[in-house]
């Protein structure tokens, strides 16, 4: 019942995701309505089973035994391209894309292959052949090494989009997809108790009850998955091949592309590091909670290359630490004084500029090593 459950809810929010993204042309919903599918059908196996479906089929006549209900091969691709799709504006679908599902498409070919064998032969070929044992244990070994490559390089790129928004924004609150990095950590938590199961089933030749708690664990992902997903998924309004592009640049004097002359030599920073400084202070631009590098870079007259090579050299800081910087110190500024008195510590710090109260602790935690209410207990 449990396993149905999840089946039925499993489908339902995929089928929800599937509307919302053609509506909206988001490819993350879509490419989320898969991966929920897919976790959907990896179920059904061990649902009939448990109803006796295969009993039944073999009595008459029709063997359902390494039919692919699912395809595991699906995991990794299906979570790489979701993440790379809501941490970028500008993703979308390419032809060399097709290539993650090479080996999708073998595990369809190699199952239904050996299915469509006759019963006597497949059941031969399965127990006793040689080559049946090895596609078993090079299907199982593949399983785990491209799923481990997958998530690695899903957690490089959200890390990734994490440090460049930092350069780019400074109130990350709304585009940190925190609940992304926590998607993440389910599916790989999964991915080793997936492992270890699969060691101890060879140890104890679990029976096929046994497996149903494996099943379970992989039910309840579809639970988490399927809330978080709808509730938290939306287009991305980063575009990550600018933000990489300025952080090279940021790293190195700044070149104009259209000259290719540079822009920003080393020891212009000595120059313009006092007067950005100084229209920090006396224009006081961080109280906007929805300043920008490009918009910044604007009003003191610069490109945004420009000014991301100053920031990160001259102050040696990314442009969101350098920004939360003046507002932390205005918050404690604030905590000071009488006519901010009748206000609580986060209606101190959107007075600041901050717009989100974890952007808020978290900025102030880096910045000064404390916790706000800490800080705030510690002065009065």
């Amino acid at each position: 019942m449990l396993l149905l459950i999840a089946m039925l809810q499993g489908v339902v929010v995929a089928g929800l995701l599937l509307a919302r993204g053609l509506r909206r042309n988001q490819t993350a919903d879509l490419l989320l309505a898969a991966l929920l599918f897919q976790l959907a059908c990896s179920l059904i196996e061990h649902f009939i089973g448990f109803m006796g479906v295969y009993d039944y089929a073999r009595e008459h006549g029709f063997d359902l035994t390494f039919f692919p209900f699912d395809n595991p091969f699906l995991y990794g691709p299906l979570i790489l391209l979701y993440v790379k799709a809501l941490t970028d504006r500008d993703f979308s679908w390419k032809r060399r894309d097709w290539a993650h599902f090479a080996l999708p498409v073998v595990y369809l070919v190699v199952h239904f292959s050996v299915w469509s064998l006759p019963d006597a032969i497949k059941f031969q070929f399965l127990d006793e052949a040689f080559w049946g044992r090895v596609i078993r244990w090079v299907q199982q070994v593949s399983f785990y090494l491209t799923s481990i490559a997958y998530l690695t390089y899903a957690f490089r790129r959200f890390q990734s989009y994490r440090n460049l928004i930092e350069q780019e924004y400074s109130n990350t609150g709304k585009i940190t997809l925190d609940w992304l990095r926590l998607f993440l950590v389910a599916f790989s938590a999964y991915l080793v108790f997936d492992l270890l199961f699969s060691i101890a089933a060879q140890a104890f030749n679990f029976w096929y009850t046994g497996w149903y708690w494996l099943n379970l664990t992989r039910a309840l992902l579809l639970y988490y998955i399927s809330v978080t997903g709808w509730s938290f998924a939306q287009k991305s309004s980063v575009q990550l091949a600018v933000l990489e592009q300025r952080s090279v640049q940021a790293q190195e004097p700044a070149t104009n592309t259209a000259t290719g002359k540079l822009t920003m030599l080393p020891e212009a920073v000595e120059k313009y590091r006092p007067q950005l400084a100084q229209f920090m202070e006396t224009e006081q631009p961080w109280l906007d909670p929805e300043l920008t590098l490009s918009v910044l870079a604007e009003r003191i007259g610069l490109n945004a290359s420009q000014l991301s090579y100053l920031v990160n050299n001259g102050f040696q800081q990314n442009f969101n630490d350098f920004v939360n910087t003046y507002r932390v110190e205005e918050v404690k500024r604030k905590l000071n004084l009488p006519e901010f008195q009748h206000l609580s510590l986060l209606g101190v710090a959107f007075e600041s500029g901050f717009n989100s109260k974890a952007t808020f602790n978290r900025a102030f935690k880096k910045l000064t090593g404390n916790a706000p209410s800490q800080y705030a207990g510690l002065k009065s």
